[in-house]
């Protein structure tokens, strides 16, 4: 090793070429990688969605999903299966395995959905996607006018625009009824030409089609033989001729009324109270976000112009803008941090020593960013985290190595070249074992389960890629630039009055006050281990007793109150409308007392978006911005959610914040085969939380459907040869409609739809007197040849795994209960009183404590591998079997400083403040192993155990506090600021700032006195 480092420094033109070589690619990374608020990722995760137009949710889980469930259910990769079935629809959620590769999987699930036997004719062909992520540019409407249509137009026009662009692939629009071309049935024209609606379905559906029938080949050509007769137009359809009457042809314009019309039983989107149409702007794991922002200002700008008084278009939530401020948050962050390190560095150590020490940090950086664009990485929020954890931590090699090399020349009157050959090889090992263990550390981020595991992979690789070339930097160029430079020079010797004042500060710190209390701990042992156990007993006490609170994840504010009202199925969308306006006006209303105080602003709300459809209501109100009020997100949530009466409409309404990650802290699934005990048990839990003083939100996601009109044929029906099928297949037909084919007008599909004017079908009545044709070709009424009766249906029903489900979910007040404390009572007491009340059901964790329970098993496992791999390569740096397990168990007493902490800055201990107290581990041992490998040399060379242990923690005293001060003042603008975009982040820096403070402490304090009590042997 000692050539090695002599080489490059013998060649320093060499060295300067690798420094600009790093810095070259890492710019050239840094102009090609693409911004994102999220990493790009692949979900282990199946979607299949079946349509199945006009059938129920029982008949599509007994014809479509049971029997698909039971092919799927063997295959190997797919590790859980969800399934819901709704009126008119299916959905299947297949949870994959991440080790199973994705295309043959892929491949078995789309073979096993091919060949499910008995797929009903009327549904849909099923769409599999393998689901990857998308993110959202921009929310923005469209809105100013009643006049719907000229609003679809404008809306497709701007769509159209976008996409032609090439820049940008999905945008989702939504918010207007869909427009349909509706034949009426005029019921006299039936009666008159004894007519059904099945010839009239069939006429149409003859006579409007193209066909390919084949080809002639001829001796100088082949000619394609087609007709082009599908009948797209008003007119065309109501000259089609349905049948011959009397030497008379009765056409569909003698029997029906054609016209354009808006599906039935719409609910509508408002924007500050006007109808609108939404755009959702995404972007792709391939497509640039910024670019596409940019082509939508554009047009934006340039659409207002050309509808300027017509139209108005207002972008709701930009995400854009959300992915600045996050990256802005960190950079600045970032620089703060580096910054304050530089400051740090400069009070410790020689101003040029100082300097070539913090290049590490950029040297690291730049060799990421080149290795981020070589691996298809981006920069985005996790990626910058990890850069700001590590940036503290990238000198720590640095710091160690030049400390080593000054103290050579400096101490030792050694010449240049010599002192920083010698001086890095003197602590090149323990340096070596900090990298690795450190490294090792950070290993648990690669592996944590599910899709958190993916994002905070990211922090992983820019932890290890950073450390890697930071030892590079250390231990090549670092050597070499301080042997050439002006830091070892008799000019550095003669400080100045500002060094000669801070070296007497050191002095002080280290001979007057450390010295004093090293000495006192020495001679002190039990006092000072009793204050490290007190300190144990104290945090122990503290999480016990909810002085330090918990959660599973930490609670994020969104920067709009999110509310959504719950309606019983089948309710009119008339009512749905009508309540929505009536919310907005209370909202509006609200808003403007609390802005009574506020000159700047008349109202709290400064937009406010509805939408839905006839079973919930989804209302966002995007209140004035952070910066601007006194008050927060769920300060006014709550107030508002306590203002508001009772809905007597409605089945539910939420207000609060919206899910960001984890799902909701209360949820657990009851599974069973008999929906009776299922909804049963549901119903006993649900009783059980409502007695539970600070659980809110209860609810199940199995809610009744609408009423259903269940048809049995009489003995009449069955003498005039009818079948339930044929009398459902008619009744359906006029009441229901039927859609004959669809009409392509530019990228939109407007059906064409056969049906019974409103005034025919609104009623019970309707359908008893509902004309049905035999197959003798007579007409009687319904209630002559069938009964009927009516019932509650089933708007939807879930399965998990082949069993029947239903999930029960509440949210929590924190202000008024624990999480920890509720979750206790329920699996303690509540769950066995409830799974004792019922026959067949079992349990099935939901929401954030499954996910939290399968992450924590992950990462606990990924921790013991890890553990493992530290010690041995602390064995092979110590030789000895107590060291190690002296610095192992050093660990968890610095989690006890994450936890004070977290109880000193006010915030939550969640499953993301365990994320950075695993790193907090490998910085522990860190400064351990530097003093270690410090004492061992000086007893090895004779010195009596104490005196050597004494005279290492003082040598080591400056590399240890400015490791550890580096660190924290480099997370420290993190930790204190305030932006929503990084809010989930603070508490990994809360752990490690704190976590190491605390953890010195135990390296300067408890080590020394752990280590006179033990024997090293030989």
């Amino acid at each position: 090793m000692k050539r090695f480092i002599s080489y490059f420094i013998d060649n320093r033109h060499l060295t300067n070429w690798l420094m600009i070589l790093i810095f070259a690619s890492g710019t050239f990374g840094l102009l090609n990688l693409q911004k994102r608020i999220w990493p790009k990722i692949e979900f282990d995760y199946i979607s299949i969605h079946i349509t199945w137009s006009g059938a129920s949710a029982l008949e599509i889980e007994e014809n479509i999903v049971r029997p698909l469930e039971e092919g799927l259910l063997g295959l190997e990769g797919i590790v859980n299966i969800s399934a819901t079935s709704r009126d008119n629809s299916a959905w299947f959620g297949l949870e994959t395995s991440p080790w199973y590769p994705m295309d043959t999987l892929m491949e078995k699930v789309r073979s096993t959905v091919e060949t499910l036997p008995d797929y009903p004719e009327e549904a849909e062909r099923p769409v599999i996607v393998h689901e990857t992520e998308w993110n959202r540019v921009m929310l923005l409407f469209m809105y100013g006018t009643d006049d719907l249509r000229a609003l679809e137009q404008a809306a497709e026009e701007f769509r159209e625009e976008l996409i032609r662009s090439g820049q940008v692939t999905q945008i989702l629009t939504w918010g207007f009824p869909s427009e349909q071309i509706i034949i009426e049935v005029k019921p006299r024209g039936l009666e008159r030409f004894s007519i059904s609606l099945d010839e009239i379905d069939t006429a149409v559906r003859a006579s409007s089609l193209d066909l390919t029938a084949g080809s002639v080949l001829t001796t100088d050509e082949q000619i394609q033989i087609r007709t082009y007769e599908k009948k797209t137009s008003i007119p065309e359809l109501e000259k089609i001729v349905v049948k011959v009457s009397g030497g008379r042809a009765v056409r569909i314009g003698d029997v029906c009324t054609i016209r354009r019309g808006r599906a039935e039983n719409a609910v509508h989107t408002r924007m500050n109270g006007e109808p609108a149409i939404g755009f959702h702007i995404m972007y792709s794991n391939t497509e640039d976000v910024i670019g596409i922002a940019r082509l939508v200002d554009r047009q934006l700008e340039e659409y207002r112009s050309r509808y300027e008084g017509i139209l108005s278009y207002r972008v709701a939530i930009r995400d854009v803008e959300e992915l600045n401020e996050r990256l802005n948050t960190l950079m600045v962050s970032g620089i703060g941090g580096l910054l304050l390190v530089l400051l740090v560095l400069g009070l410790f150590l020689n101003s040029r020593v100082s300097f070539w020490v913090a290049m590490g940090i950029p040297i690291s950086f730049m060799g990421l960013l080149f290795l981020e664009w070589t691996m298809d990485m981006t920069i985005n929020e996790m990626s910058l985290f990890g850069m700001i954890v590590i940036v503290g931590i990238l000198v720590d090699d640095g710091i160690v190595i030049g400390e080593s090399i000054y103290d050579h020349w400096k101490r030792l009157g050694k010449e240049r070249r010599q002192a920083a050959i010698e001086g890095t090889l003197d602590v090149l090992p323990p340096v070596l074992v900090s990298l690795a263990t450190t490294i090792a550390a950070f290993a648990p981020y690669f592996f944590i389960y599910g899709d958190m595991g993916k994002y905070v992979r990211q922090i992983g690789i820019v932890v290890v890629v950073s450390l890697t070339f930071s030892i590079i930097e250390a231990v090549i160029l670092l050597p070499a630039h301080l042997s050439h430079s002006r830091a070892l020079t008799e000019e550095a010797r003669r400080s100045n009055r500002v060094r000669r004042s801070l070296e007497r500060a050191q002095d002080v710190l280290i001979n007057r006050i450390y010295a004093p209390f090293l000495d006192f701990a020495l001679q002190n042992r039990a006092l000072i281990l009793s204050v490290a156990a007190g300190a144990i007993l104290i945090s122990v006490g503290a999480v016990a007793g909810n002085h330090i609170k918990a959660a599973f994840f930490p609670e994020l504010v969104s920067p709009y109150v999110y509310a959504e009202i719950e309606f019983p199925a089948g309710t009119n969308a008339e009512v749905v409308n009508r309540i929505g306006r009536e919310f907005e006006g209370r909202a509006r209303e609200f808003g403007r007392e609390w802005a009574q105080s506020d000159p700047d602003h008349e109202n709290a709300i400064l937009d406010y978006l509805c939408w839905g459809d006839s079973s919930h209501l989804v209302l966002y109100l995007l209140l004035i911005g952070n910066d601007e009020r006194d008050y927060s997100v769920n300060e006014f949530a709550n107030a508002f959610a306590r203002a508001l009466p009772d809905i007597p409409e409605t089945e539910s309404v939420i207000i609060g914040k919206d899910t960001f990650f984890g799902g909701d802290p209360i949820s657990f699934r009851f599974l069973g085969k008999e929906e009776g005990q299922l909804e049963k048990a549901a119903e006993l839990f649900k009783k059980a939380l409502r007695e539970i003083e600070g659980v809110k939100d209860i609810r199940d996601d199995m809610p009744l459907g609408q009423k259903e009109f269940l048809i049995h044929l009489n003995r009449r029906g069955q003498a005039l040869g009818l079948h339930t099928s044929s009398v459902a297949n008619q009744v359906r037909m006029g009441f229901y409609g039927s859609e004959l084919f669809e009409v392509r007008e530019g990228r939109r599909s407007i059906p064409v739809v056969l049906r019974l004017p409103l005034s025919e079908r609104n009623s019970i009545g309707r359908i008893e007197d509902f004309p049905i044709h035999t197959p003798g070709g007579g007409i009687v009424p319904f209630r002559e040849i069938a009964d009927f009766q009516l019932r509650q249906g089933i708007q939807q029903i879930r399965r998990e795994n082949g069993y029947r489900s239903i999930r029960v979910m509440a949210g929590i007040d924190s202000n008024i209960a624990d999480l920890n404390t509720v979750l206790k009572e329920i699996n303690e007491d509540i769950l066995p009183r409830v799974l004792a009340q019922v026959d067949g059901v079992s349990l099935s964790k939901a929401g954030q404590a499954e996910l939290v329970n399968r992450m924590m098993k992950s990462m606990l496992f990924s921790m013991a591998m890890a553990l493992l791999i530290m010690f041995t390569l602390l064995l092979f740096q110590m030789k000895t079997w107590s060291e190690p397990l002296l610095v192992l168990s050093l660990i968890p007493l610095g989690f006890l400083g994450a936890l004070y902490g977290h109880m000193i800055m006010g915030v939550e201990v969640s499953f993301i403040s365990f994320l950075g107290s695993v790193a907090l581990a490998g910085i522990i041992v860190n400064d351990s192993v530097v003093l270690i490998d410090c004492f061992n040399k000086k007893l090895n060379s004779g010195m009596p155990r104490v005196a050597a242990i004494r005279e290492a923690a003082l040598q080591r005293f400056r590399p240890i506090i400015m490791t550890t001060i580096t660190t924290a003042v480099g997370l420290s603008p993190l930790i204190f600021q305030k932006s929503v975009g990084g809010q989930m982040l603070v508490p990994i820096g809360i752990s490690i700032a704190y976590g190491l403070i605390f953890g010195t402490f135990i390296t300067l304090a408890i080590l020394p006195v752990v280590l006179t009590m033990i024997g090293k042997k030989s």
